[in-house]
């Protein structure tokens, strides 16, 4: 589930990770002689960057890039290996859409890619080794008749795929105004709307999050109601309460206990309802309030936050970064700067690229190598 961990996208749908100034200025603090980055654990490796139209592996952070997908003649100024919310799946497969398509890509050789089928979003499975790819019809010919919120514009259709490209066996559309956002050991996950409030820009999506039944066409359990879902992965499932103005509007669902719970607390802030989950569920990472990088430990109920200073300029804050989770790693990539960072969600082991790379056209992290 890509997107800004920032203060102005609070409420966003947009699934995946990309995150403000406050992270990297976190980690490259943490980077310092003498601080948390002194260590010797071990890196993500094989890490593949879509550098902004070209594809490169780097063997370890501090490697020479190696060009796997060069850039195609006559888009100099474009980006034809893009990918709409790039995952790496537990296969070690990357996983995106591209041209309205959902495809599949070994990280070996990523300037190869194969088409699994249409889709506007997707998401892995619950065991992390295959993919849901979802595509839209309109509302007005797909509910025809059916009196819905103003909101509901589209009716969804959750398709499974192996990252083999088989055809898939398994296909499911939704009842109208509910819209798939994440699969879940018990069901899939989606949010189901309920009514529109506000007017205007300011007007909203009313939704709760429920789980569905194996047909996908009727709830079996409400997770919670004027929320929306902000990332899946294991048996845990971040939420934000929607009616949640102050204090800590962030919690999380674990699927195998039945129940929810605020995520832990951080000395520096409150949590801002977006961030990004590790695949297995156990580790969060969001920016605060403070505009201060924390990674949360769902096990354990604590907060990490890496030596870091607030960003001096707010207009910074919407700046954008890459980021992606490879295990327990955390990868961040400036896509202004190129400066390439990897933290240890388990510890306070920190890692930084002592070269930037070149970086163009919103660069992009597709997945590493097990560390």
């Amino acid at each position: 589930m890509a997107q800004k961990l920032t203060h102005t996208t609070v409420r966003a749908r947009r699934r995946g990770a990309l995150v403000g100034v406050g992270v990297l200025v976190a980690l490259a603090a943490a980077c310092r002689p003498g601080g948390d980055g002194d260590s010797t654990s071990s890196a993500p490796h094989d890490v593949v960057v879509d550098l902004g139209g070209e594809v490169a592996v780097l063997k370890d952070l501090n490697a020479q890039p190696r060009i796997v997908g060069a850039r195609p003649p006559g888009a100099e100024d474009a980006d034809a290996y893009r990918l709409d919310s790039p995952r790496q799946l537990a296969s070690g497969e990357v996983v995106g859409v591209r041209d309205g398509g959902v495809v599949a890509i070994e990280p070996r050789t990523p300037g190869r890619a194969v088409l699994l089928g249409q889709a506007s979003a997707w998401f892995p499975s619950a065991d992390g080794k295959d993919l849901w790819a979802v595509t839209e019809e309109s509302a007005d010919t797909a509910c025809a008749g059916q009196e819905l919120p103003q909101s509901v514009s589209a009716r969804y259709t959750a398709t499974r795929y192996e990252t083999s490209g088989r055809p898939s066996r398994t296909k499911l559309t939704l009842p109208c105004g509910m819209k798939p956002v994440a699969d879940t050991p018990k069901g899939l996950l989606a949010e189901r709307t309920t009514g529109d409030t506000g007017t205007g820009s300011g007007g909203r999506a009313v939704t709760d999050i429920v789980v569905l039944n194996a047909r996908a066409d009727a709830a079996t359990k409400t997770i919670a109601t004027n929320a929306s879902a902000v990332a899946a992965a294991g048996n845990r499932v971040i939420w934000r309460d929607d009616a949640c103005n102050t204090g800590s509007c962030t919690h999380f669902y674990d699927a195998g206990e039945r129940k929810s719970n605020r995520v832990p607390s951080c000395k520096a802030g409150d949590t801002v309802g977006v961030g990004t989950l590790d695949p297995s569920g156990r580790w969060y990472a969001s920016i605060l309030r403070s505009n201060k990088l924390a990674i949360l430990d769902l096990d354990k109920g604590t907060c990490r936050e890496p030596d870091a200073l607030a960003t001096t300029n707010s207009s910074d804050v919407d700046a954008t970064f890459a980021a992606a989770w490879s295990g327990q790693h955390l990868m961040l990539l400036d896509q202004r700067s190129g400066t390439l960072v990897s933290a240890d969600a388990s510890s306070n082991n920190v890692h930084k690229r002592s070269k930037p790379l070149s970086v163009v056209n919103q660069a992009q992290i597709w997945g590493a190598g097990a560390a």
